[in-house]
C-alpha cells in the first residue's frame, strides 16, 4: 500500500506496524549497503580473508531473508544473485583474481536500485496481514443444564457451585435455541432419561450444539446403561455419559477435562540478529494472539528463556558470534529447557543442511521467506504439542497441579520478578485438615477423590494469574502475585468455606472434610526459601488453633 493510499484508507494496527518496518528498512538500506560495500573494499585494501568475506556472507544472507520477509521481492532477488557469487568465491580453492573481485563491486548498487523499484511498485501487497482472532465470547464457568422434570438440577447447581461453576436450567432445547444469546457456555449437560419428547440422541445434541456453539462438548445423563445407548451417545459427540444416579465427583473430573483452556497465550521467543525480520514475525505472531519477545543477540537468550518461559523458540540459523544450531545444542544441554521446541528460520535451501540442523536439536526449518500465516499456523501446531508435553511432564499425575519441583520454579521467578518491580506477593501452603482419617476409614481411591475436588476447587476459585502446585501429599502451594496477606486470606477463606460444603460421595453415604492455610507475605519473607517455610509455619499455627481456618504469617490468631 503506497503512502497516497494509506492516508485515505483505515489501517488496521498490524498494517501500519507493517508498513512502518518496510519504511524504516527501506530508509537504512543504503547505509546497510554502504556498510557491506565498505567490508568488500577492505578485502581488497588489507588482503583476501576468508572469515571477512564469511562475515560479509552472514550480512548478504540476512539482508535476504529480512527483504523477502517485507515484501522487498526485488532487493531479495538481487542480493541473492550477489550471495550465490560470494559463495562461489569462498568455495574456491584459490585467491579470487582482480576480475573476479570487481564483478562483485556493483551488485551493492544494483541492490539499492532494486530497493526504489520495490518501494515504487506494489511490493507492500506482499505482505500477507495476520488477522487477529476473534474474542472470545465462551465463558468458562457457565454449564447449560437441560432436563425436563428438573428433578436433580438443583442438588446438581448445589454441587457444581462450589467449584464456581454457574448453571443455567432449560426443559428444552426450544428453550436453549430461543434464550441462549451472547454467552457460549464451556458445556452442555443433557438429561436424555425420556425416551420421548426432544430430548433425544444425536438430533438434540446436534440441535443444542447449532445454538450453543458446535465446538461446545455435550455431556449426556441417563438412566440406561446399556452399550446401545451409550452408541447412541458416541455418534452424538458426546464428551461424557453418566448413568444416574451421578456420582458428582466423576461429573466435576469431566467437567474439569472438557472445559479446560490455557489461560494464556502462546509464549514464543524469536531469535533473529536481523531486527527488522525479528520485528515482522514478531508483528504477525501478536496479531494472532501469541505473546512474543525478541533476542537479536544469541549470546543473550538464557536470561529470557528463565524468564518469558517460551512455549517455542523461533530462531534464525546464520547469526554472528553463535550459530542458532550452536545455540540449540546449548539449549538443549539445559534439562528445564529440553522440551521446549525449536523452529529455525533461514535462507538455507539445502535439505541436507536443515536435517543437520534438526539434528541438533531443532524441530522444524523453515525457509525464508516463509507465509506468515503458514508460520503462524505450524508455530500454533508446535507450540500446543509442546506445551502438552510439558503439561504430562511437569504436572503431577492426579490433581492436574504443577508437580512440587516445578511450583518451586515458579515461584522462585515470581519472587524475581516481584523483587525487581517492589511487587507483591504471597504463598499459601494449603493442608486438607485429618486426611490421613479419610484414607483409613473410606480407602485411598476415595482419598484421591478428595485430592482431585480440593484440585479442582482451587483451579476454579483462584485467578488465572496464579499459580498452583502440589507440594506433596495432601499439601498444595498457591502462588498469588500481586497480592498480600490479607487478600490472600480472605481468598483462601472464600475457598475454604466451599471446600468445607463439598459432600463426597461413598458406598456407605456422603461426608465432608476441612481444610486448613497458611500464608507468608514477600517481602516479609524475601526468598523462595523463606516464604515456604513461613507458609509452612502459619499452617501449622492454624492446625494448632483447632484447625479449619486461615493463619498469616506475623499476625496473631
Amino acid at each position: 500500500m503506497n503512502r497516497d493510499r494509506a492516508n485515505d484508507l483505515q489501517i488496521d494496527p498490524l498494517e501500519q506496524q507493517l508498513e512502518k518496518l518496510r519504511d524504516g528498512f527501506a530508509d537504512r538500506l543504503p547505509a546497510r549497503l554502504m556498510a557491506m560495500e565498505n567490508d568488500w573494499r577492505s578485502l581488497q585494501d588489507n588482503g583476501w580473508s576468508r572469515e571477512g568475506a564469511r562475515a560479509l556472507h552472514r550480512s548478504v544472507h540476512g539482508l535476504i531473508g529480512t527483504a523477502g520477509s517485507l515484501g522487498f521481492s526485488s532487493v531479495a532477488k538481487t542480493a541473492r544473485r550477489l550471495e550465490r557469487r560470494l559463495v562461489a568465491l569462498l568455495e574456491a580453492a584459490d585467491v579470487p583474481t582482480a576480475e573476479q573481485r570487481r564483478e562483485i563491486e556493483p551488485w551493492f548498487g544494483r541492490i539499492e536500485d532494486a530497493s526504489g523499484e520495490d518501494r515504487a511498485g506494489t511490493a507492500a501487497g506482499a505482505v500477507t496481514v495476520i488477522a487477529p482472532p476473534p474474542a472470545a465470547s465462551e465463558h468458562r464457568n457457565l454449564i447449560v443444564v437441560i432436563e425436563e422434570e428438573g428433578l436433580f438440577s438443583r442438588e446438581l447447581s448445589l454441587q457444581l457451585g462450589h467449584f464456581g461453576f454457574e448453571l443455567q436450567m432449560y426443559q428444552s432445547t426450544v428453550e436453549v435455541e430461543e434464550s441462549i444469546e451472547g454467552r457460549r457456555p464451556a458445556a452442555v449437560i443433557m438429561d436424555v432419561s425420556s425416551a420421548t419428547g426432544d430430548l433425544v440422541g444425536a438430533e438434540a445434541a446436534a440441535r443444542v450444539r447449532e445454538a450453543v456453539g458446535f465446538k461446545v462438548p455435550v455431556i449426556f445423563f441417563s438412566n440406561r446403561s446399556d452399550i446401545a445407548a451409550r452408541l447412541d451417545a458416541v455418534r452424538a459427540g458426546c464428551s461424557g455419559y453418566f448413568v444416574k444416579p451421578i456420582n458428582y465427583s466423576e461429573v466435576l473430573e469431566t467437567l474439569d477435562r472438557v472445559t479446560r483452556r490455557e489461560p494464556e497465550p502462546y509464549r514464543i521467543l524469536i531469535v533473529d540478529d536481523e531486527p527488522d525480520a525479528a520485528a515482522f514475525h514478531a508483528a504477525n505472531l501478536r496479531a494472532a494472539g501469541f505473546e512474543t519477545v525478541t533476542v537479536n543477540n544469541p549470546l543473550n537468550v538464557t536470561p529470557h528463556l528463565v524468564e518469558f518461559q517460551p512455549d517455542l523458540i523461533l530462531m534464525d540459523v546464520y547469526m554472528p558470534g553463535c550459530s542458532g544450531v550452536e545455540l540449540a545444542a546449548v539449549i538443549r544441554q539445559e534439562e528445564a529447557f529440553v522440551g521446549i521446541p525449536i523452529v529455525f528460520l533461514s535462507r538455507e535451501a539445502d535439505r541436507m543442511k536443515q536435517i543437520a540442523a534438526l539434528g541438533q536439536g531443532g524441530d522444524d526449518f523453515f525457509t525464508k521467506p516463509v507465509e506468515p500465516d503458514q508460520l503462524v499456523a505450524a508455530i500454533a501446531a508446535r507450540a500446543q504439542r509442546g506445551r502438552t508435553m510439558r503439561l504430562y511432564m511437569e504436572r503431577d499425575g492426579l490433581t492436574g497441579l504443577l508437580s512440587h519441583s516445578r511450583i518451586i520454579e515458579q515461584l522462585e521467578v515470581a519472587v524475581r520478578r516481584a523483587g525487581r518491580s517492589g511487587g507483591r506477593l504471597a504463598v499459601a501452603m494449603v493442608d486438607i485438615d485429618r486426611f490421613k482419617r479419610v484414607n483409613d476409614t473410606y480407602g485411598h481411591l476415595v482419598g484421591d477423590q478428595v485430592l482431585k475436588a480440593l484440585a479442582y476447587l482451587l483451579r476454579q476459585r483462584l485467578r488465572l494469574s496464579d499459580m498452583l502446585g502440589r507440594f506433596g501429599g495432601d499439601e498444595y502451594v498457591v502462588v498469588l502475585p500481586d497480592s498480600n496477606g490479607g487478600a490472600a486470606k480472605e481468598m483462601l477463606n472464600v475457598i475454604r468455606q466451599h471446600f468445607n460444603a463439598i459432600e463426597h460421595a461413598t458406598d456407605n453415604g456422603q461426608f465432608t472434610v476441612t481444610l486448613s492455610c497458611g500464608v507468608a507475605e514477600f517481602p516479609r519473607a524475601s526468598t523462595t526459601l523463606e516464604l515456604i517455610s513461613a507458609a509452612d509455619d502459619a499452617l501449622y499455627r492454624a492446625k494448632r488453633a483447632g484447625r479449619d481456618r486461615v493463619a498469616v504469617a506475623g499476625e496473631e490468631d
